[in-house]
């Protein structure tokens, strides 16, 4: 693999939310253009630093897939500065090293990193990527551990929106207390118009403790079920933000978004005969249920 313009001692960052989270603003529907531009709300980026030039490393697209945005990563020449990478981090990030200052708490143990993706690199010497560090504080040496990780480079070109799944492995059995994403459309050496478009992040075969104090949590029936699954949401305690069906493996299978009802119907008919995980993410947190489709 090549390396990366950022290093994992780069992660020692702090963290101030401390309730588990879902992933922030995952579908990239809430942005915040105070400024006079674009930002995606919970992401740092460039902007802040090109906008004299009148130059954005990071916009808004139109429409989602679904919904009605997502997230544009373009390498762009600034004046004075060179090409800058377009870049965002789930947290801050520091304009200097372009390294992350921070993430967002999270204590689960998810196999994969989901989404979809388009991208393009400018040339075969310039590769995109997104990376996916998880990290827990330890209070004897007085810094933060990398504890589980998923990279993925992109060389070449994926023009269409495409399903993916980054494999997250981790080096211990410890939970993690905070995770941290980042997204660039170049490498070490940016070039003018490599571009990542990003959507629906999420992640699959969780196996860490949820925070049903703070989430609530949801049930289904009928278990087996054939045709139709039926979520009661009545237990959640925050608003769910988006449904996903994995297998065993932890592959994503089926998405969704709910309807404005405490009752919902996913149409399963098309799955295999199989156990599954219905993961709900909500705005405080990720709970799952284990089914079985006849």
């Amino acid at each position: 693999m090549k390396t990366l313009f950022f290093s994992i001692s780069a992660l020692i960052f702090t963290i101030s939310i401390s309730k588990a989270q879902s992933i922030p603003n995952p579908d990239f529907e809430n942005w915040d253009n105070s400024n006079g531009y674009n930002v995606p709300v919970d992401w740092d980026n460039l902007n802040s630093m090109t906008a004299f030039d009148g130059v954005y490393t990071c916009s808004k697209g139109s429409p989602g897939n679904p919904g009605s945005s997502y997230l544009k990563l373009v390498s762009q020449a600034v004046t004075g500065m060179g090409v800058m990478p377009g870049i965002a981090v789930s947290g801050m990030l520091d304009m200097s090293t372009l390294k992350p200052l921070s993430g967002f708490a999270y204590n689960q143990r998810p196999t994969a990193l989901t989404g979809n993706w388009q991208y393009m690199a400018a040339s075969a010497d310039d590769y995109g990527f997104i990376a996916v560090y998880f990290t827990k504080w330890d209070s004897g040496m007085n810094m933060r551990d990398t504890i589980g990780m998923g990279v993925a480079e992109l060389i070449g070109h994926q023009m269409t929106w495409t399903n993916f799944s980054i494999p997250i492995s981790f080096t211990n059995s410890d939970n993690p207390d905070s995770c941290v994403i980042i997204l660039s459309a170049s490498g070490n050496t940016p070039e003018v118009y490599s571009y990542l478009y990003v959507d629906n992040f999420g992640f699959a075969g969780i196996t860490g403790i949820q925070d049903l104090e703070v989430t609530g949590n949801f049930s289904v029936y009928p278990n087996p079920a054939t045709e139709n699954l039926q979520v009661d949401l009545s237990g959640l305690k925050s608003s769910v933000e988006i449904f996903e069906i994995t297998d065993l493996q932890g592959k994503v299978v089926w998405s969704g978004r709910t309807t404005n009802s405490l009752l919902q119907t996913i149409p399963i008919a098309q799955l295999s005969t199989g156990s599954y995980s219905l993961k709900i993410q909500t705005r405080k947190g990720i709970v799952t249920q284990k089914f079985v489709k006849q």
